[in-house]
């Protein structure tokens, strides 16, 4: 059986060096950046993915506790996939190196939901939350 919080810690890991891996060119001003490379909306860009992946390399420390974060990283990597599809396709922009970028993007979020942290079940033997619940209503009624 595979450990999925494990799993998930190195998914947020790879999140973050893929996310810095993105944003240097957009702030560096490289030519392989495409038309957002030295523009305001490019620096912004840079700017969040640097935030996210800062955020998940946090959460990896702790993938249970922060599933808040990964909830978030996996909206903002489906939106932002959205996004690239929209300007590949739309705007025809056939030679981008975007292309090279998209199956990472559709791959993120799938990946993140795939093996995001479950509720721990509660041990055999020991009650659940709603048994519990019950038991302390009972208890007040008697």
């Amino acid at each position: 059986m595979v450990d999925r919080l494990n799993v998930m810690r190195v998914l947020l890991v790879v999140y973050f060096v893929a996310s810095c891996a993105v944003a240097v060119p957009l702030v560096l001003f490289t030519r392989h950046a495409g038309n957002l490379s030295g523009t305001t909306s490019g620096r912004v860009l840079a700017a969040a993915l640097v935030a996210m992946g800062i955020g998940a390399l946090g959460a990896a420390r702790d993938p249970a506790g922060q599933r808040l974060v990964i909830r978030v990283l996996i909206i903002f990597t489906a939106l932002a996939s959205l996004a690239i599809i929209y300007r590949l396709v739309a705007e025809r922009h056939p030679h981008d190196l975007a292309w090279f970028l998209l199956p990472v993007a559709i791959a993120a979020p799938v990946l993140l939901t795939w093996f995001y942290p479950r509720r721990q079940q509660p041990a055999t033997g020991m009650k659940s939350d709603a048994t519990a619940m019950k038991s302390q209503e009972d208890r007040r009624d008697a």
